[in-house]
């Protein structure tokens, strides 16, 4: 009776990937609408100002501006994106030459006729 003793199986050998949870966004960071600014399991950190949570609890900005990290009146750290208030917008160079062929065009006739008017006002004066 020759039999191979039973083989049992092993209780390792599984290993699962890397979930990727945390801050994607930190505080003071631009964020563009729809960019994540953190994944979490549960709602460990809760959506404040134009923030929504998402299925899988993660928190994405709804608008275009800078995350703030704040306290929550439960007790608990909210996230909040607020837009910004100033941009600075570049000068196109055609608005430039343009601005400056207006101002060599206007100033000569405009000398011109000052130097009428003050003519005419001594012509004036003298005929008393």
């Amino acid at each position: 009776m020759a039999h191979t003793k039973a083989q049992g199986s092993s209780s390792n050998g599984r290993d699962s990937h890397g979930q990727r949870l945390g801050v994607k966004r930190y505080g003071s960071q631009y964020v563009n609408a729809g960019e994540i600014i953190l994944k979490q399991r549960g709602t460990k950190i809760l959506p404040g100002n134009n923030v929504s949570r998402a299925s899988d609890d993660s928190l994405f900005a709804r608008i275009s501006g800078i995350v703030t990290f704040e306290w929550a009146k439960k007790g608990k750290q909210q996230v909040s994106v607020y837009a910004q208030t100033s941009e600075v917008k570049p000068v196109a160079k055609k608005e430039v030459k343009t601005a400056k062929a207006v101002k060599t065009t206007t100033a000569k006739p405009a000398a011109k006729t000052a130097t009428k008017a003050a003519a005419t006002k001594k012509t004036s004066t003298k005929a008393k």
